[in-house]
């Protein structure tokens, strides 16, 4: 079990540097693929200060998926709040995807990529995992009810299934690009999403 956080408002102290460090490698090389080491080496950091904050490897995990779950979704609230429309905010993410992928920063969906390179199953990460989906689920379904409210989506528009087809498409589309490292399934899931948000789901 990892210790206390350091209040906020401290940025790049030693908890900071060994969080933000295990992040950025987690994504990039996978779970099973970074070591406790090479977080301390690139973190900068003292053995001391990391066993400090992270008593084990699962607990730098569990930092990723907290970290990487509100991070995705701020990301999400940001574009949505510049967005006029669904349809807009569609188009703002996927700008953004795309840069990220001209980038070479693009390793597919934060979660998948972590929970995909575990080299054992993990019922404790699963469960978080799990809870950071059903909260991305429910901020995508509460903006689309907010846009049924302004009516720049129909009265009859399913926002929970829609919003759990959203993440579906995300999901499958960024996982063909990172087998592939076709750039083309981003255009798909773009007009994808954007057919689903002129298509009615029948009941």
């Amino acid at each position: 079990m990892s210790k206390r956080k350091p209040e906020l408002g401290q940025p790049e102290g030693p908890f900071e540097r060994i969080a933000s460090t295990a992040v950025r490698l987690m994504y990039s090389q996978g779970y099973a693929g970074t070591s406790i080491n090479q977080v301390i080496d690139e973190s900068e950091s003292h053995k001391a200060s990391f066993y400090r904050y992270f008593q084990t490897k699962e607990d730098l995990g569990k930092e990723y998926v907290e970290r990487q779950g509100r991070d995705f979704q701020v990301g999400w609230e940001r574009l949505m709040e510049k967005s006029e429309t669904p349809e807009e905010f569609v188009h703002r993410w996927m700008a953004l995807l795309k840069k990220q992928v001209k980038s070479g920063r693009y390793f597919g969906c934060p979660l998948a990529r972590f929970m995909g390179s575990l080299d054992k199953p993990e019922p404790d990460l699963a469960e978080r995992s799990s809870t950071v989906l059903g909260s991305w689920i429910s901020c995508l379904e509460n903006y689309f009810e907010k846009n049924k409210k302004a009516l720049t989506l129909p009265a009859n528009f399913e926002s929970r299934k829609k919003a759990e087809l959203f993440l579906k498409l995300f999901q499958g589309n960024s996982q063909f690009y990172v087998m592939t490292q076709d750039p083309k399934y981003f255009n798909e899931l773009e007009e994808e999403m954007l057919f689903e948000l002129k298509s009615i789901i029948k009941t």
